[in-house]
C-alpha cells in the first residue's frame, strides 16, 4: 500500500497540465512556444490568462490532492511507515511526476505550483511566506524565475525559523534543490543578462 501510494502520486504529479490544455483549447504545442516548458509562466506568455490560471490550478492540485489522500490513508492506520516521511515521500513524487513526467519523454515543468500544492498541508505558514515572497519581489523585479527561486528558497528556511518537523524541513529542502535544477537555463540567463 505504500510503495503503491507513491507511485500513484507520481503519475498524479505527472499529468501535463499545460500540454494538455495547450493543446485541447488551442491545437498547440506549448513545448514549441516561448520559452518550451508547459508550466503556467510559459502557457500565460503564449496562451494569455485563462489557461494559465487553469494550468496553475490543477497543477497546485497536483501536489495537493495526492498529500490530503495520504493524511486520510495514514490517519485510517493502513500505513505503518513513519507520518512525516510517508507523506514527504508522497509530496516529493507529486513534484518529481510533474518534473520529470513520463508522458512528455521525462520532460515537465519547473515544480513551483505542484510544490506549493504538495506542502500546502504539510507546512502550510512555509506556503504562505513562499507566496509572499514572490508577490514583494514583483516590486523589485519582472523576471518570473528570480522570484519563483526566491520562493523555493524561502519554504525550508521558514520550516527551519518555525521549528518544523524535520523530515518536513528536508523534504522542503529537497523540493527547492530540485526546483533549482529545473531553473538551471533560467539562472544561466540571468547570469549572463539574457532572462526576461
Amino acid at each position: 500500500m505504500t510503495i503503491l501510494s507513491i507511485i500513484a502520486s507520481f503519475f498524479i504529479g505527472a499529468i501535463p497540465t499545460g500540454f494538455i490544455l495547450a493543446k485541447k483549447f488551442k491545437g498547440v504545442d506549448i513545448r514549441t512556444e516561448g520559452s518550451g516548458n508547459i508550466g503556467s509562466t510559459n502557457v500565460r506568455r503564449v496562451l494569455g490568462h485563462k489557461l494559465a490560471v487553469a494550468t496553475q490550478v490543477i497543477d497546485v492540485l497536483k501536489g495537493l490532492v495526492p498529500v490530503a489522500i495520504a493524511i486520510g490513508i495514514h490517519k485510517s492506520g493502513l500505513i505503518d511507515m513513519d507520518y512525516y516521511l510517508y507523506v514527504s515521500l508522497v509530496a516529493l513524487a507529486s513534484i518529481l511526476g510533474h518534473n520529470f513526467t513520463p508522458f512528455l519523454s521525462f520532460k515537465g515543468g519547473k515544480g513551483v505550483n505542484t510544490t506549493l500544492g504538495s506542502f500546502f498541508l504539510l507546512s502550510p505558514l512555509s506556503v504562505v511566506v513562499g507566496v509572499a515572497t514572490y508577490f514583494i519581489l514583483k516590486y523589485f523585479t519582472k523576471i518570473v524565475s528570480i522570484r519563483s527561486i526566491a520562493l523555493g528558497i524561502s519554504m525550508p528556511i521558514t520550516c527551519l525559523l518555525t521549528g518544523a518537523d524535520m523530515t518536513i524541513t528536508i523534504s522542503a529542502f529537497l523540493s527547492t534543490l530540485l526546483l533549482i535544477v529545473r531553473h538551471k537555463s533560467n539562472i544561466i540567463r540571468i547570469m549572463n543578462g539574457t532572462e526576461k
